[in-house]
């Protein structure tokens, strides 16, 4: 195995201010280069409002009744820019991804890549703007730039939907991402309504009275179908007091890794942490994060902070240990407060949930976003990718979910699951599953593999729990992947065993499945096997072990999917070596 290097840094996780030690190793870092077009030129229009509006007044706004209006488009797909009723007809898009804003009976603008796209190809990679008309904006210092928006995107990772904003018609700008947390290539968002702060802008800019902003779908770097949609946009002077929840975060053990499935003899303390801006025009004081959590789960706070007009900061709660002792879903509600009134209390807050478990072990939130089949440099090569994770308490490991997209490639084609562990220089090896050949009924699931022999893991463990596929001939095994994590949380190997790490990943949907600790103890020191021959068999095995007192004795034997296919009740059973045979020609 190539070596793989140690490397701990501080990163932050998502846009917080809030340190997580992670484990890079001699990676080959799968990050696409970044291309930004060009500035487009815009079409000056007559200022619009000019004149004074109170704290909560509206500067400008459009529903698009009217059409594209004053609106004007730029760029080399301009024209691509158009206002609709019915959502998204290209190709690869579905009626459902319609988007639902306020207004969406009498129109909306979208790009819509799908439908502007030939079936066959070549395809183009489109540059196109949405550009408003001018805006006074003299005198203003607090402003905020909403709208409602849903989108889905293919096939480049550097895309983001993006505001620009400018008082020199776009020879210079601001730029503002506004993608929804969460959504990835490929996966298409719920509609939402973004909030645009524009307080730092506005007090540096020169020439207000010239102000435009803009949507700019910039796939110059390969992004080429799906869709943009926008509705209800509304330029606004900043309310006194209004503060939004932008992040969320929570992270437990040494590495600081999000789990959202916990078994209850894995239980550790968990930090909260979340961003939040302050949209008001005027300072707020005492802005606190407090996480509560229902079925008796209790709740954590944040020290105070004290945030002036237009700055963002990150809080972080006091540790929280989920004080269930049996499996409990934990609701979980983020929210942010201030001394003042807020305008808009209901941005305020967030939900997340966890699950104490039996056995369960996971990164992922158990919600598909998309998924991963393979580095952009090795389709139909080998693959082994999956999340780190780190062991609470001494554990034994007995098998592992992997969870595949409902793609019919997927049929037929084999997956396998392994685990690794950190020796403090290399991931090292500890165990696998056995190969399993994907079925039209597994297809889609979460799919359960035992270890071809159990796992002893020991609190402070640093696992690498991969899905692996072998390659396919024309398309590979697509694995789920869900919310996304800080990067170094997902890793893996390339075709020739080379270790990698994604930026900006998302958690893949493998899973570890634990028994709890008293089975390592009771179980190691009264059984140990010594023999199965022959193994792998279509027949007759044996199996020879040994009893370090006299117990009761049961033998199972399970198939790959966790059916038991075989029982023998030995009953008592003096100390000492033992054999039991079974005919497995009929399993």
């Amino acid at each position: 195995m190539k070596k793989v290097y140690l490397l701990v840094s501080a990163v932050s996780i998502g846009s917080l201010a809030f340190g997580q030690q992670t484990l890079i190793r001699n990676a080959q870092r799968q990050e696409a280069q970044q291309i930004l077009s060009q500035s487009e030129n815009s079409i000056e229009k007559a200022p619009v409002h000019a004149f004074t509006k109170a704290p909560g007044d509206v500067l400008f706004s459009d529903n698009f009744a009217s059409g594209i209006g004053a609106w004007t488009t730029a760029g080399a797909n301009g024209s691509v820019w158009a206002v609709d009723l019915n959502g998204p007809n290209g190709q690869y898009s579905q009626a459902t991804e319609k988007i639902q804003s306020t207004t969406q009976a009498n129109g909306f603008a979208m790009f819509d890549a799908d439908l502007n796209n030939p079936g066959a190809g070549p395809y183009t990679s489109y540059v196109a703007s949405l550009v408003s008309p001018v805006v006074d904006m003299t005198g203003i210092t607090n402003a905020l730039l909403s709208f409602e928006h849903r989108y889905r995107t293919c096939c480049d990772n550097t895309f983001y939907p993006k505001v620009e904003v400018s008082t020199d018609g776009f020879v210079t700008s601001t730029e503002f991402d506004v993608t929804v947390p969460g959504v990835v290539v490929n996966a298409t968002s719920a509609t939402t309504k973004a909030k645009v702060n524009l307080t730092t802008f506005l007090a540096t800019a020169t020439n207000l009275s010239n102000f435009q902003f803009r949507f700019t779908w910039d796939g110059a770097a390969g992004t080429t179908h799906y869709h943009w949609q926008i509705d209800d946009v509304s330029l606004i002077e900043a309310n006194d007091n209004d503060i939004t929840s932008l992040n969320r975060v929570m992270v437990s053990g040494v590495n600081e890794i999000p789990y959202y499935s916990i078994p209850v003899n894995q239980i550790s303390p968990i930090t909260f942490s979340g961003e939040v801006r302050n949209d008001g025009g005027t300072t707020q004081t005492n802005v606190m994060l407090t996480v509560a959590a229902n079925n008796s789960g209790g709740t954590v706070a944040s020290p105070t902070a004290t945030l002036v007009a237009g700055a963002t900061d990150s809080l972080v709660t006091a540790l929280w240990t989920p004080p269930a002792t049996v499996p409990t879903n934990y609701a979980l509600t983020y929210t942010f407060s201030q001394t003042q009134t807020d305008a808009t209390p209901t941005d305020n807050a967030s939900a997340d949930a966890i699950a104490i478990t039996r056995s369960l072990y996971a990164v992922d939130n158990n919600v598909p976003s998309s998924f991963i089949s393979n580095l952009s440099s090795q389709a139909n090569q080998a693959l082994k990718i999956g999340n780190v994770m780190e062991v609470m308490a001494d554990d034994i490991i007995d098998s592992m979910y992997i969870g595949v997209t409902t793609t019919a490639t997927n049929v037929g084609q084999e997956i396998f699951g392994e685990v690794w562990r950190d020796n403090g220089t290399d991931w090292e090896y500890l165990g696998t599953t056995p190969y399993f050949a994907i079925t039209t009924q597994t297809n889609g699931t979460s799919i359960k593999l035992p270890m071809e022999n159990i796992i002893n893991v020991t609190a402070g463990d640093l696992l690498l729990v991969v899905a692996c596929h072998t390659g396919g001939a024309t398309a590979d095994v697509r694995f789920r992947t869900a919310q996304p994590v800080e990067e170094g949380i997902v890793q893996g190997f390339a075709a020739d065993g080379t270790g990698f790490f994604l930026a900006s990943p998302n958690a893949v949907m493998v899973r570890l499945n634990i028994q709890p600790t008293a089975d390592i103890n009771e179980n190691a020191a009264a059984v140990s096997i010594s023999n199965v021959f022959p193994n792998p068999t279509t027949g007759l095995t044996s199996i020879n072990y040994n009893l370090a007192n006299a117990t009761d004795v049961t033998i199972e034997v399970v198939d790959i999917a966790g059916k038991v296919v075989y029982t023998a009740n030995n009953g008592t059973q003096v100390a000492g070596g033992h054999t039991v045979s079974f005919d497995a020609a009929s399993f």
